[in-house]
């Protein structure tokens, strides 16, 4: 049953209607669909280059480097520290400047797996590293250490 009393009245209806169609615009304003800028040429270019395969030089191979490659990857590293000048370390307690230079004694694969979203022939490798921090080159221990590899067009693995 419908009663007139539960009716609005007349001067309640151009307060409903306008709070209604406020409400209405502020929901239409949020969900407009904005465009987003067109992407430049160039970065569409440079996006995409990374994941092209190589099209030139030496073609990559299926296995994963093996422990001589990154043993001799890794004492290169090590070489390139020592033709710096070592490391340079301040101990924050102190507040005192060291400068280290680590010995490298020996390398050992752990494991490499693919890089995710990289191209063919990038690796992430796991190694264990017997190492001295100590000037006379005593006392080495054992660590364990991440290096990025990749497969070079010339033919060879590099550090990433």
């Amino acid at each position: 049953m419908y009663h007139l009393s539960s009716r609005p009245s007349v001067a309640q209806c151009p307060k409903i209607l306008l709070l209604s169609i406020s409400a209405t615009l502020v929901l239409l304003t949020g969900c407009g669909n904005k465009e987003k800028p067109a992407a430049k040429e160039s970065e569409i270019a440079s996006s995409t280059t990374v994941n092209k395969p190589q099209l030139s030089g030496v073609p990559v191979p299926n296995e994963e480097p093996s422990e001589e490659v990154l043993r001799k990857l890794e004492f290169q590293r090590y070489e390139d520290i020592e033709d710096a000048g070592g490391l340079p370390v301040t101990v924050s307690a102190t507040n005192q400047a060291l400068l280290l230079r680590p010995k490298l004694y020996e390398v050992r694969k752990d494991s490499c797996s693919p890089t995710p979203q990289s191209p063919p022939g990038w690796y992430e490798c796991s190694l264990t590293i017997k190492i001295s921090l100590a000037a006379d080159g005593s006392d080495p221990s054992e660590q364990g250490e991440r290096i990025g590899v990749k497969w070079d067009p010339s033919g060879e693995w590099v550090l990433q």
